[in-house]
């Protein structure tokens, strides 16, 4: 085989994961872990209802993929739009773009709190791998407000540690208030409103 039919082929394969972890993605959003059948992802991606199984393995490790791909996106997303601010102005914009996240794609966001509240219980397999996504979103919050506190932007008595996880509890809280609403659409107006709100507490005066 050339080269170039290697390439090919592996472009093949990655674009048919990619269908089958959108097509994981929407079924989770729909019933959550349960609603997820393997064959059913398959079918719905446009492939053999075996294929999942054949890349795959196993629904767990399909389930780990697509919180991999989650965290990629979310993360990618975050470091292009937050660009080159550093301190308080990441911090905010970060804020913002999470919960523009769950207005523009609430499928992502609806299948991640399935996913996270089922790693507690009918999934506890899961349990590691979204500990390790909430870290991640944990860290990179916590990233800016070190900046913000070595900048002098912060107040002398500010808690960083206690302050990433307010901020990440109250963006959680939000989504998913606005996700059983069904109001997702209003979040970008709210993200200016909760962002001010967050940091006010915490700025140096």
């Amino acid at each position: 085989m050339t080269r170039a039919e290697l390439g090919s082929k592996k472009d093949r394969r990655e674009a048919s994961d990619r269908r089958m972890l959108r097509a994981a993605t929407a079924l989770i959003s729909k019933g959550g872990i349960a609603g997820a059948k393997l064959a059913q992802i398959g079918i719905d991606a446009g492939y053999s209802p075996n294929l999942p199984v054949q890349r795959f393995g196993t629904k767990l490790a399909l389930l780990i993929a697509v919180l991999d791909g989650i965290e990629d996106r979310f993360l990618r997303h975050v470091e292009n739009r937050v660009g080159e601010k550093r301190g308080v102005a990441a911090l905010a914009e970060r804020i913002r773009l999470q919960l523009e996240a769950v207005r523009d794609m609430p499928e992502s966001a609806i299948a991640l709190y399935h996913l996270i509240i089922e790693s507690t219980g009918s999934m506890p397999d899961l349990k590691p791998r979204v500990a390790g996504l909430q870290k991640a979103y944990h860290d990179n919050l916590h990233t800016y407000l070190e900046q913000a506190q070595a900048a002098g932007e912060l107040a002398p008595d500010a808690d960083i540690n206690r302050a990433a996880r307010l901020i990440s509890g109250a963006i959680s809280g939000m989504s998913i208030q606005a996700i059983v609403d069904e109001r997702t659409k209003e979040l970008g107006d709210d993200a200016e409103a909760l962002a001010a709100q967050l940091l006010a507490p915490i700025l140096a005066r």
